[in-house]
């Protein structure tokens, strides 16, 4: 137990004990406890190339192409847990390459590892379901204006699909319209040619 003499002593040297005070020592201190950076706040870690992470991003999301605010989010979540799998390959490379097999540093290297491939499975899954989600409302959406404009061009009367409730252009209704047909037309001429 300490006296009260040691607790004076402690309250007094912790006042004299402030950290840094500038921000070049304040942005080092920060990274005094960085070992791998797989749980860093920050996706990109001192030294690591920011074109390559850029290029990443940029693959990711031309390929998921996400329309809206909550796809964009996952799809960016994905990349980030896909940077960071690609670090424990780089870390593990690091592991084996010493003189004497680090088994500690490889053993939380793969731990992590295991837990960022899950939840990059998990959220793939995520973005498949709201995409698809999205996809399907405005596939079944397109549906019921093309039903909506072939009765008014059959009707001879205009169509105004914003009045209801519709929000596409007619000029897309209308592209779809002609590739129902053309597609009908080409079945038509296939299912002919096999009969004759």
């Amino acid at each position: 137990m300490a006296t009260p003499a040691q607790i004076t002593a402690n309250i007094v040297n912790a006042q004299q004990s402030t950290g840094p005070r500038t921000e070049p020592g304040k942005a080092a201190s920060s990274r005094n406890s960085l070992k791998h950076g797989l749980t860093a706040q920050t996706v990109l870690l001192p030294g690591e190339d920011e074109e390559a992470y850029r290029q990443l991003r940029s693959e990711f999301f031309e390929a998921y192409d996400p329309q809206v605010g909550p796809e964009r989010e996952l799809v960016q979540n994905l990349c980030d847990l896909q940077w960071r799998i690609n670090r424990c390959a780089r870390l593990e490379v690091i592991a084996l390459s010493g003189d004497t097999l680090d088994l500690k540093a490889l053993d939380v290297i793969s731990r992590h590892e295991t837990r960022l491939s899950k939840l990059y499975s998990a959220t793939l899954k995520e973005v498949r379901e709201m995409m698809l989600a999205r996809i399907g409302g405005q596939e079944a959406m397109m549906k019921e204006a093309m039903l909506v404009r072939r009765a008014d061009v059959l009707k001879g009367r205009p169509t105004d699909l914003k009045v209801i409730g519709f929000d596409l252009p007619v000029q897309r209704v209308d592209a779809a319209l002609a590739r129902q047909d053309a597609l009908r037309r080409a079945s038509k001429v296939v299912s002919q040619q096999f009969a004759a």
